[in-house]
């Protein structure tokens, strides 16, 4: 089965996800065609590279990926090509595909000049570039015509996650469209202890405290701490949305503090 997701942030109100669609059609008939999401905000990269990192494991093996959200469009930044031990990313060098490079068997800039549609300008690359490359791949093309292996994609300068003794710092990397909060940080670091969260926004500082299993557990009115879907620390309020109550964004600061239990000195170890 020829398989391509495609994740853009070109919006449903213009033509342009459904001139991509057409071409990759056109080119490689009979792809199986899976959005993503085309509501990324326009040029906003590091959105587009969590929807991608979350969205990705789910799809079958030899999946090819394509995302353009592209705000150097007609610009001399590169095309890659990034194959994973399970898919395929096709992508503008922008940091876009951060989160699948660690896990690349190749990556490649896309040099295949002769693959490019002759659009009449340099603003769509997504039509004429990015969905020929796709296609290539979805015929099994393979990657050794496409160009050079690259030693030095862009990436992404997030900071990631910190622990230290009693505290955790993080970021809120996303939020979802009930107003979550998805956080960058993984709730296997956190304690068996009472918990604090503290999340800086536009409203100054704010708490929760409680820390619950589902939404349903949540007190009403209040703000509860859980596990997400992707295996990391969210915030939320149960039938409302926490984002806008709080006036939070992503990149927004994300503190976990708690009360460390002392150490036993000498005096006090006792042995039976």
């Amino acid at each position: 089965m020829q398989l391509l997701t495609l994740l853009t942030d070109f919006g449903t109100a213009d033509y342009y996800v459904a001139a991509v669609k057409g071409t990759v059609l056109r080119l490689a008939p009979g792809t199986t065609l899976v959005d993503i999401s085309h509501q990324v905000p326009p040029g906003d990269v590091e959105t587009a590279a969590f929807l991608l990192a979350a969205a990705a494991p789910s799809f079958p093996a030899g999946t090819v990926h394509l995302a353009v959200v592209d705000p150097g469009v007609g610009s001399g930044r590169r095309i890659l090509a990034v194959r994973t031990p399970t898919a395929w990313f096709v992508a503008p060098d922008n940091g876009l595909l951060t989160p699948v490079l660690d896990a690349a068997v190749s990556v490649r800039s896309v040099e295949r000049t002769d693959l490019f549609l002759a659009g009449p300008g340099q603003t769509f690359h997504g039509r004429d570039r990015f969905a020929p490359v796709a296609a290539w791949l979805l015929r099994g093309g393979g990657e050794a015509g496409l160009g050079p292996e690259i030693a030095d994609p862009r990436r992404l300068s997030a900071p990631p996650p910190r622990r230290e003794p009693g505290r955790i710092s993080g970021r809120v990397v996303h939020v979802d469209r009930y107003g979550n909060l998805v956080t960058n940080v993984p709730t296997g670091w956190l304690p068996a202890a009472r918990c604090r969260a503290k999340v800086s926004g536009q409203a100054g500082e704010q708490f929760a405290f409680h820390r619950v299993s589902h939404y349903a557990e949540i007190p009403a009115g209040e703000a509860a701490l859980l596990t997400g879907s992707l295996g990391t620390l969210e915030l939320s309020l149960n039938g409302d949305d926490l984002a806008r109550r709080w006036r939070i964004s992503s990149g927004a600061a994300v503190e976990i503090t708690w009360e460390e239990e002392p150490a036993l000195g000498r005096s006090e170890v006792t042995t039976g």
